[in-house]
């Protein structure tokens, strides 16, 4: 699970030995699906590894406010990124692409998860909202005409993550 610190180191290490077998051969699930096409189709339900199997975990009465900013700001930005794929100015690109990183952080499963388990629930909180405020604060700036490069090279700083994020992805 997510807690298993060293489950990377693990199969980090079961890939190497495995790689070095004579009896074992290393694919991709697409690589072996091209090897062996499927013969029929099964229908999975929806479920997840959430209490119950259902989505609960997330979506909860401690959760429900938290899904309305989050699909505020994917319409938001997929509606800038459509209106901006052209002819965005560098410092609008280094903005949108900021606000890209910011929209991803805020729809983290880890917020709710926190929040519904009661672990580090302030903590869940004040990063999720702040990374709402973040990401109004960077698109209002474009919105406003007046993107501020500043403020995203600030919040570059805080999170360093996903350095090849293009917000036209959200308008594709």
């Amino acid at each position: 699970g997510h807690w298993w610190f060293e489950g990377v180191d693990w199969i980090r290490e079961v890939l190497r030995i495995l790689a070095g077998s004579d009896r074992v051969e290393l694919t991709t699930a697409s690589g072996y699906l091209e090897d062996h096409p499927p013969e029929e189709v099964l229908a999975l339900p929806e479920g997840s590894w959430g209490l119950g199997g259902g989505h609960w975990t997330w979506d909860n009465p401690e959760t429900r406010w938290m899904w309305e900013p989050i699909h505020e700001a994917e319409r938001r930005m997929t509606e800038i990124a459509r209106r901006k794929a052209e002819g965005a100015s560098p410092d609008e690109e280094a903005v949108l692409n900021q606000a890209a990183r910011e929209l991803l952080l805020l729809e983290s499963s880890d917020w709710p998860f926190l929040v519904t388990t009661g672990q580090a629930r302030e903590y869940a909180i004040q990063r999720f909202t702040g990374h709402v405020e973040r990401f109004e604060r960077l698109v209002g700036s474009v919105e406003a005409g007046r993107p501020d490069r500043a403020l995203a090279e600030e919040l570059w700083e805080l999170d360093k993550l996903f350095p090849e994020v293009d917000f036209r992805w959200w308008g594709e």
